[in-house]
């Protein structure tokens, strides 16, 4: 049940590439960023008002790891390099997230995942990766070195609230890490807005498409909301890395989306590259093993002396 509720979550975020090429193609990218960082807080704001909980200051720091990663970093990275690269790029880029994801969840836990594990979730990084150098693309761009940025920092984020969220439960953990982005938010919103470019910033606004608005709209309650609320619950009900592992469905979604919904021409080659990369990081998760023994439970394995 677990599984079939991650791969809803997948479904969900497959969307976000293609969605945020919409918005960024009439807003600029940082407004694309900050309304959706803005409409996420105020969903999260309303939620904390209902619920008497608040994060024990033990937590706040990996709570700060996965605000600044998967809130903030994660939306601006996305909506800058979208900008600049087709959806389809998006797409195979987050293709490494996965292994990305199961493997940096391994080590957190100190899990032993074995060489197989890490030769299958290396291969697939480097596979998606290999998208850009087939002919569809001549060379890398800045939107493709952002992209790759924003997979490292999902993928830190993911795991650090994860963890939080197995104690404390993905609605509460992650509606905190949102707020936390709230006052930086309005602040730079203000700022933006003041500036000799405010009047530019106003009339994207006002002149928005439907379609825009709909991206929007859908980027602030899905994408950085309930969409989130409900991936980190199925990471904390884990198993972590076997929930990282439904992820590789979600480059065949995106290019799907891509399609209908951007009119992209995608490459032979990149669904090929999507089938071998969701077949490198099967074979992590089949591959993973048993924890690692810990050193204080080693002496439960040594043998036994014979008295003299």
């Amino acid at each position: 049940m677990n599984i079939a509720l991650a791969i809803f979550c997948v479904i969900l975020f497959s969307l976000t590439v293609p969605l945020t090429r919409i918005a960024a193609l009439e807003l600029a990218p940082e407004l694309v960023t900050l309304l959706r960082l803005l409409g996420g807080g105020i969903i999260s704001l309303m939620l904390i008002s209902l619920d008497p909980w608040r994060p024990p200051r033990n937590i706040w720091r990996p709570l700060v790891v996965t605000s600044f990663c998967a809130v903030v970093g994660f939306a601006a990275l996305m909506a800058f390099a979208l900008r600049e690269v087709p959806g389809s790029h998006g797409a195979i880029a987050l293709a490494a997230l996965p292994a990305l994801t199961a493997a940096y969840a391994s080590l957190r836990d100190r899990h032993n995942p074995g060489i197989i594990f890490w030769s299958f979730a290396s291969a697939g990084t480097l596979l998606s990766g290999a998208f850009f150098f087939t002919s569809a693309v001549t060379h890398l761009t800045q939107g493709d070195f952002l992209l790759g940025l924003a997979v490292f920092t999902a993928a830190f984020g993911y795991v650090e609230g994860g963890r939080l969220s197995r104690e404390h439960g993905g609605r509460r953990v992650m509606s905190w890490a949102i707020l936390i982005s709230l006052p930086m938010t309005l602040i730079i919103l203000v700022i933006l807005f003041l500036s000799k470019q405010g009047t530019i910033y106003w009339t994207q606004i006002t002149n928005l498409s439907n379609s825009a608005i709909f991206s929007l709209s859908y980027l602030a309650l899905i994408s950085q909301s309930i969409g989130m609320f409900l991936w980190y619950h199925a990471l904390a009900k884990g198993p972590m890395e076997k929930v990282a592992m439904t992820q590789l469905l979600q480059p065949f979604f995106s290019l799907l989306a891509a399609i209908f919904l951007l009119g992209e021409l995608v490459s032979t080659a990149a669904w090929w590259i999507a089938v071998l990369v969701s077949f490198c990081v099967s074979g992590a998760n089949w591959a993973k093993t048993k924890p690692a023994i810990r050193e204080k439970d080693k002496t439960t394995h040594l043998p036994l002396r014979t008295a003299k």
